[in-house]
């Protein structure tokens, strides 16, 4: 077929990342839309403390946020996560707690960005120190304690901090029917923008626990519809089975997704992870739980575990 091209209509990609945060090879990319499905018991909600602890122990996770009616009864959760208790909201019948993270996050973003901003004028405070007695008083009162000039302080030591918010038995709740929750879902990546010349945002990574992939109660399309990432558990819905294919059918055929689906989910307690945005240095977007890789071939499937416990 012959091309015939048209300038000044070229496609300029922005710069930036659809995924700002760094992390290790073997952890996903943040920020992060994830589910993970499963009947109780499955294991669904170790599996997603297990994910979060390793982004806590890379240092990937500052803080966690949780809308759940059940969390705060779950001490070794909140231990394992350092979850703050006013951080929980257990009140699933509006969706005010929607606007309350929302808001949590942005006074993240501003209280960075103030940061930033007061150490370039300590910085220049203290180089005028040494090179010129003219100090302002102003600059110097807004540096003095009282017993001596100080540094500003941030609770992240300077960090951008990233931040998580998980949703567990919040299906069938006003919450997880709320539009705030489709458009927080949409928009997760964009929360807590910044007023600066860069631009960007601080963004939220959301982790939700659920028993079912699709229902009338909650989950949407919507929501579903911008997963980057989904944990599977063992289900005798072969309806279900069969939704989670044809909504992949963009990503893998529905024969590939059988056949990994079968083989991670053989034993108890283990399920099929899916990463629609896998690194380029990582073997296959499918994993058994998150420590061995399955690589699809033309024959058959191999197995590549992670040595480092890590991930």
């Amino acid at each position: 077929m012959k091309e015939q091209v048209v300038k000044g209509l070229e496609m300029i990609v922005p710069e930036g990342k659809a995924f700002a945060v760094e992390t290790p090879t073997h952890l996903p990319k943040l920020h992060m839309l994830s589910a993970f499905v499963g009947k109780r018991g499955s294991g669904k909600g170790v599996a997603m403390t297990t994910l979060l602890k390793r982004l806590k122990q890379s240092g990937c996770m500052d803080r966690i946020l949780c809308i759940s009616p059940t969390f705060k009864s779950n001490k070794r959760m909140l231990k394992d996560l350092e979850i703050d208790e006013n951080d929980i909201y257990d009140d699933l019948d509006n969706d005010a707690c929607i606007t309350d993270i929302i808001k949590k996050v942005e006074k993240e973003a501003e209280e960075y960005e103030k940061y930033l901003e007061d150490m370039k004028q300590y910085n220049k405070f203290q180089k005028i120190m040494k090179t010129d007695n003219h100090i302002s008083d102003e600059m110097l009162l807004e540096f003095f304690d009282g017993a001596g000039f100080k540094k500003p302080e941030h609770k992240w030591n300077g960090k951008k901090p990233v931040i998580g918010l998980i949703l567990d038995d919040a299906q069938s709740t006003a919450v997880m029917r709320s539009k705030k929750l489709a458009n927080l879902c949409i928009k997760h990546r964009h929360v807590g923008m910044f007023n600066g010349k860069e631009g960007g945002a601080l963004g939220l990574s959301i982790f939700m626990c659920l028993q079912n992939y699709k229902t009338q109660s909650g989950f949407p399309r919507g929501i579903r519809g911008n997963l980057t990432h989904l944990g599977l558990f063992k289900s005798k819905d072969e309806a279900e089975l069969k939704d989670v294919a044809s909504e992949m059918s963009g990503e893998v055929d529905e024969e590939t997704f059988r056949q990994v689906y079968k083989q991670a989910t053989d034993e108890e307690h283990s399920f099929l992870w899916v990463d629609l945005h896998p690194k380029k240095d990582v073997p296959s977007g499918f994993r058994k739980r998150f420590d061995t890789y399955l690589v699809p071939s033309l024959e058959k499937f191999s197995n590549t575990t992670i040595k480092d416990d890590k991930y």
